[in-house]
């Protein structure tokens, strides 16, 4: 992975899978993003753990699913695996992807107000995961939800 903590994340302006543009650097606070492929059973695995620190936290931490399938791939995904925050279009180029250096999916980004990447991470690692809840969670301002309680889950999964 190229883009490492502390280094300046890339800009990033998509069109969601409702053809709404987001640009991230015009939104305030901290951002999470995350890099997928509906085909991708490690991502199938890791987004709906990705959705609960959105609806835990997702009032003062911004997240986005950056998706490398057309607009009805990421709907029909979102209906299938319960999710509610935006996902980005990257298709059918990868630009943005590109840009990251993503060489696996999932890959996920933390970045702070300031436009640096504090976390990232890829692949499903529950302890990495898990961490991330945690910082999300003091980023928010808010008590750490448990991510995986009452859930059996690898402690790895590749990507």
């Amino acid at each position: 992975m190229a883009l490492k903590r502390g280094s300046q994340a890339p800009p990033v302006e998509k069109t969601d899978q409702n053809g709404k543009k987001h640009d991230l650097s015009r939104i305030e606070g901290w951002k999470l993003i995350i890099f997928y492929k509906v085909t991708c059973p490690t991502c199938q695995l890791t987004l709906p753990f990705i959705e609960k620190i959105h609806r835990w936290y997702g009032d003062r931490v911004s997240v986005f699913g950056i998706i490398q399938d057309p607009p009805d791939k990421a709907k029909e995904f979102m209906k299938n695996y319960g999710l509610t925050f935006p996902q980005l279009i990257d298709a059918p180029d990868y630009p943005t992807s590109i840009e990251y250096d993503v060489q696996v999916v999932p890959t996920y980004y933390l970045i702070s107000p300031e436009g640096s990447i504090e976390i990232t991470g890829e692949s499903f690692v529950k302890k990495e995961l898990e961490g991330l809840n945690e910082v999300v969670a003091q980023k928010a301002g808010k008590e750490v939800n448990p991510l995986f309680e009452d859930v059996s889950v690898p402690a790895f999964k590749a990507g």
